[in-house]
């Protein structure tokens, strides 16, 4: 007997499917097979070997019973072996999630097709962005100062004499490019540019340079180059921008008719990008929110994440969604993505126990889906494991742990942010007290790649 249906939604869906195949096929057969969820959300479970014909018939009736719409008319419950079938797994990538079905969890292969957010099944690049450190300033809502606490960084970074390349990937609301480069000084293209025209043809190398300016504010020993969203022809012709919106995400093709999502094609403009000279550092601003883009620039560039946040109730609600879908991904003891997220409390309170308290909260979260429980003593076997004393990976006041945010704290000089008009704001002497956890944060970084550099030349 499988679960009760009372109506059968998206979120329900792929449990009712794996208790209906439960009735008729062991675990080990559920586990072997896929589950396909189509754009539409509808399920289909291909099984790994021929099924036996009266045990399918049972259970494409009982799974259409309770899933009722949410079961795939034209497949439902199929086998490999079938005609056409084997094509969706060999052009398919598949992750493994973990489903709740009565109290008991089952793992199941899961292949996801969709029409928009499938750079968000990519599992988080190892390799950063032209082999430099590069830093991604990424915020699910906007007003935290992100692109702000970017401009600081790369002032910062220049007048200690580095070399900063700086990546506009808010293509939506594009914002530091206006705030470190004067109107004259805006290149003739774009990112927005790059990802229209790298659609239709391969980009030039002259392409590449048309889109980056020097900014002023890295005059003097370093040197900040901007690749802004909006470049100046865009610029002359803004009703263009939205047409070109619409486009820029749509994946494009290789010769060989493969496609090339707008995740990988951000990976190739900024690798090039960053290969034009020598640089410091890489510097992404991304879109607010669980965008597309969003996707490129957390997943895509094997950079390092820095995640801001406010002190409210909206903050840690929304890093749910995005860190439970994080958990999905594999992690590898070698380069583990999860060390490469950093927290960043905005706006925050001067005062020390406030901070703490931002820091426990946003603790309970990365515990809930990405920290792993470890036995405070080695365990010789499965039962001494169940009796273990178990703590999380990254302890609550662990400095360099994820959760750890740095605080970036409340003050009036950058709630209206102008460096153009008041370049004053780029003055070390106002931004220190303000960003000063974390700009030793960037500097540590910084300096610990140089060393790496060093040591293995």
């Amino acid at each position: 007997m499988t679960q009760a249906n009372a109506l059968a939604t998206f979120d329900t869906s792929l449990s009712l499917l794996v208790d209906a195949l439960r009735a008729s096929f062991s675990s080990e057969v559920i586990e072997a097979g896929w589950i396909v969820v189509n754009a539409s959300g509808q399920l289909t479970f291909i099984a790994a070997q021929v099924l036996d014909a009266a045990e399918t018939t049972e259970a494409r009736e009982r799974a259409g019973a309770d899933l009722g719409a949410y079961l795939n008319p034209n497949f439902g419950i199929v086998s490999v072996e079938e005609a056409g079938i084997s094509a969706i797994v060999r052009r398919a990538s598949h992750y493994t999630v973990r489903v709740e079905v009565r109290g008991e969890f089952i793992d199941v292969r899961l292949i996801d097709q969709r029409l928009v957010g499938r750079d968000w099944l990519s599992s988080p690049a190892t390799m950063p962005v032209g082999g430099i450190p590069a830093v991604v300033f990424a915020s699910l809502k906007g007003g935290v100062g992100r692109t702000t606490a970017l401009a600081v960084v790369a002032a910062h970074l220049a007048a200690r004499g580095r070399k900063v390349l700086v990546v506009d990937l808010d293509l939506e609301a594009p914002g530091i490019g206006a705030m470190l480069l004067g109107e004259s000084e805006l290149p003739r293209f774009g990112m927005l540019d790059a990802f229209v025209e790298s659609g239709v043809t391969t980009i030039s190398d002259d392409f590449l340079l048309d889109m980056v300016s020097a900014s002023s504010f890295g005059a003097g020993r370093g040197l900040i180059d901007v690749a802004p969203a909006i470049g100046s022809i865009a610029d002359r012709h803004p009703a263009n921008v939205l047409a070109k919106l619409a486009r820029a995400y749509v994946d494009a093709f290789d010769d060989e008719g493969n496609t090339i999502s707008f995740g990988a094609r951000a990976r190739q403009i900024i690798d090039r990008l960053a290969a034009l000279k020598t640089y410091d550092l890489v510097l992404v601003d991304a879109r607010a929110g669980l965008n597309e883009s969003t996707a490129a620039a957390l997943l895509g560039l094997g950079a390092n994440i820095l995640l801001f946040g406010e002190d409210t109730p909206q903050t840690f609600a929304d890093y749910r969604y995005l860190l439970a879908h994080l958990a999905r991904f594999g992690r590898d003891p070698e380069s583990d993505w999860v060390t490469r997220l950093k927290m960043v409390q905005a706006k925050a309170s001067p005062v020390a126990g406030d901070q703490q308290g931002f820091r426990d909260r946003i603790h309970e979260v990365f515990s809930e889906f990405l920290y792993v429980d470890r036995p405070v003593a080695p365990v010789a076997s499965s039962d001494d494991l169940l009796n273990a004393i178990l703590l999380s990976e990254f302890a609550l006041d662990d400095a360099g742990a994820p959760h750890h945010a740095l605080p970036v704290l409340m003050d009036p000089n950058y709630f209206r942010f102008d460096p153009r008009n008041s370049p004053n704001v780029l003055d070390e002497a106002l931004y220190r007290h303000t960003y000063d956890a974390l700009l030793k944060w960037v500097d540590e970084l910084v300096e610990a790649f140089e060393e790496a550099v060093n040591d293995a030349g």
